[in-house]
């Protein structure tokens, strides 16, 4: 199952979140795109809660999550994984996560996040970091350093901003092909 995990503020229409969660579930693979609990105003301890009751169904039903991330849900799902386990957790793109010291007080409780390689390595061979040069919330060095922290890959778009709607990033087939070779279902 793909786990789609929005940011500050949601994926409203037209964002890639929401494109890829259509073309995936299109093609068969089962989706959810929880609904996180007060977008414009997010608590770490709430969102994880809300991913966890997700996680466990999951592993309930023996189905391998894979999740999608953007923005703030990144660091959710760090702190998931941090306080939950990675088990049922099969890969994770995590796309333009925010500096881990960024200062925006409506973020500031998933800040710093844990970034433990421990938690991460059952699948770190199966998650990658994607961040561009010209992103306003994180810049390509701490991009490097989250992904060596969590020993993960990463790969940095030069110009595509924060990698969302603003930036042009609605249909993003580059998602879906990632999905494949990691092989969500």
């Amino acid at each position: 199952m793909v786990v789609v995990v929005y940011g500050y503020e949601g994926s409203g229409e037209g964002h890639w979140q929401r494109w890829a969660a259509a073309m995936l579930a299109a093609r068969g693979v089962r989706v959810a795109f929880p609904e996180l609990s007060s977008p414009a105003a997010p608590r770490k301890a709430v969102w994880v809660a809300e991913l966890a009751a997700v996680l466990d169904d999951a592993r309930r039903r023996r189905d391998p999550v894979t999740f999608l991330c953007h923005s703030l849900g990144c660091w959710a799902v760090d702190h998931l994984l941090t306080e939950h386990g990675s088990a049922g957790v099969h890969a994770a793109l995590l796309v333009a996560p925010p500096s881990p010291f960024l200062v925006f007080e409506p973020v500031d409780s998933f800040l710093p996040p844990p970034r433990r390689a421990d938690v991460w390595a059952p699948i770190a061979a199966r998650t990658l970091l994607v961040g561009s040069d010209d992103d306003d919330y994180a810049g390509p060095d701490e991009f490097a350093e989250v992904a060596r922290e969590l020993g993960v890959a990463s790969r940095i778009i030069p110009g595509a901003g924060h990698i969302n709607i603003a930036a042009g990033y609605g249909p993003w087939p580059f998602v879906l092909e990632w999905a494949a070779e990691a092989g969500a279902r």
